[in-house]
């Protein structure tokens, strides 16, 4: 039996966006699943450590029983090539630029006395290194969901706050923006609490992969907390 995977980043670049794997037995894990890929791409096997499956935009773990017909993808990431936004308008990601003023009006309240607006810029040079611009690519339905849940976490946390969160995907050069995040709260100290837990945790759970293109070169990141573990959004 034949099994679609969808990839996308580095391994995209290399393999294209699907790929097909066949497998005899009756009974297939995602374990099976990536042992099949070791075997037949040896030259993505480093990439293929650092990854996770899912199945219908739901971590998979090792063991889960999968059909021909499951939707699964390997994280590393697969793009939206459009803007998508929660239904309650507070999260967003999309390929255009983003408008810092638009998503501080999310999060405008009258009964909150303080709001933080974060943004996220391309920088020239990082250790000594000249970057020319970033890529970013997101597995888009479980960024959405990280996203929302961080929100949620914060109203848990801070009662009252509101949370609105932006991230651009596709090319961001020098000085552009990739990300914006605005609070807002009755009292300064929550809203500084609060921005700050809300971008730690977007580089702890959401799966946003970047690419620094630097003058000689290029390169696929994770972000700066290390490699991207969906299991820290459990």
């Amino acid at each position: 039996m034949q099994y679609r995977i969808q990839l996308s980043a580095a391994m995209a670049e290399q393999l294209g966006d699907v790929i097909t794997v066949e497998l005899s037995q009756e009974i297939v894990t995602i374990a099976d699943i990536r042992k099949r890929l070791h075997e037949q791409y040896p030259e993505v096997a480093s990439q293929l450590q650092g990854s996770f499956f899912t199945r219908h935009k739901r971590l998979a773990s090792p063991d889960e029983l999968i059909l021909p017909s499951d939707a699964i993808a390997l994280l590393q990431s697969a793009p939206g090539m459009e803007t998508v936004i929660s239904k309650c308008g507070l999260f967003a990601i999309t390929y255009d630029p983003i408008d810092a003023d638009e998503v501080a009006s999310k999060v405008q309240e009258p009964s909150h006395g303080a709001s933080l607006t974060f943004s996220g810029t391309t920088r020239e040079y990082t250790q000594g290194q000249r970057t020319v611009l970033l890529e970013y690519e997101a597995y888009v339905p479980m960024a959405m969901n990280t996203m929302k849940q961080i929100g949620d976490e914060i109203a848990e946390r801070w009662p009252s706050t509101r949370t609105a969160m932006t991230h651009r995907l596709g090319t961001v050069r020098i000085g552009e923006t990739s990300v914006v995040i605005a609070v807002s709260a009755a009292h300064r100290d929550t809203c500084y609490e609060a921005s700050r837990h809300a971008i730690e945790r977007l580089k702890q759970i959401v799966p946003i992969w970047k690419k620094e293109v630097w003058e000689d070169g290029s390169e696929w990141k994770g972000h700066q907390l290390g490699g991207w573990n969906p299991h820290n959004a459990q």
